[in-house]
């Protein structure tokens, strides 16, 4: 009777122990997959600018007021405020996207945009840069320049700078094109720069051209910005893997 009882016992903790025993562990569902986004190849816009009719008549640079510019060119000189190259192209237009482009992280340049004073002269006329790009301002004379830039919509600043000194590191917060820079002391001196917040820009060199590679599918508003000429927009759309070219033509005002 007791080794039955023992083994009643023992079959009673084991069937407890089974009871105890922890579930199997439900099966988890597999994660959904989520697709890539898909890159869809981009296209490229290019152009010229040309110029319609009689170049105007500039009047000759006087750096007489101020002798120590005056000797660095024994010539009178002719203002650059309109080049018309050989091709009949016009040099020193900011071209650029003004509307259509996604809004992004754009890639920025590593290197920053050179603005020098030489020969009491601004050099290069026209430059361009992003929205947090470094502009370098040198000043290679051996005589005091000012440096002023007429900002809209960018804080405004007036710097004295030393000949042959440190050059000037300046950014821009926001968007703004041909900002004129002035220096105070020499009221001939005159360049401009814009400000822009994609890499879908340029100015135009001695052929008049320019390129905007990777640009998105999609419809653009090009603007074309002479300091004398005023602006010229035209509409294009480009496709995946597309090439379109433009022309923009400017006229005597």
């Amino acid at each position: 009777m007791r080794n039955c009882s023992g083994l009643g016992l023992a079959a009673i903790m084991f069937l407890a122990g089974c009871g105890n025993a922890p579930a199997p562990e439900a099966q988890k569902a597999a994660p959904v997959p989520v697709a890539a986004p898909v890159e869809i190849p981009a296209g490229t816009i290019s152009g010229q600018v040309t110029f319609e009719g009689d170049k105007p008549v500039l009047k000759p640079i006087s750096m007489d007021a101020v002798p120590a510019c005056a000797k660095q060119h024994p010539m009178l000189i002719e203002s650059d405020e309109v080049i018309i190259n050989g091709n009949g192209t016009l040099r020193n237009v900011f071209v650029h996207l003004k509307t259509g482009v996604p809004v992004k992280d754009w890639p920025m340049p590593a290197a920053p945009v050179v603005l020098d004073q030489k020969g009491c002269l601004f050099a290069p006329r026209v430059v361009a840069l992003r929205v947090g790009q470094t502009l370098e301002i040198g000043n290679a004379d051996t005589m005091m320049h000012n440096v002023h830039p007429l900002t809209r919509r960018n804080e405004e600043w007036n710097v004295a700078q030393p000949p042959q000194g440190d050059r000037l590191k300046k950014q821009f917060a926001n968007p703004e094109v041909m900002i004129p820079f002035v220096c105070n002391m020499h009221p001939w001196m005159k360049a401009f720069v814009s400000v822009v917040e994609h890499p879908f820009y340029a100015v135009t060199g001695a052929d008049g051209s320019f390129t905007f590679a990777g640009v998105p599918p999609g419809e653009y508003e090009i603007e074309a910005v002479h300091e004398r000429f005023g602006a010229k927009t035209l509409t294009v759309s480009v496709g995946a893997r597309e090439q379109r070219s433009v022309q923009i033509s400017f006229r005597p005002n």
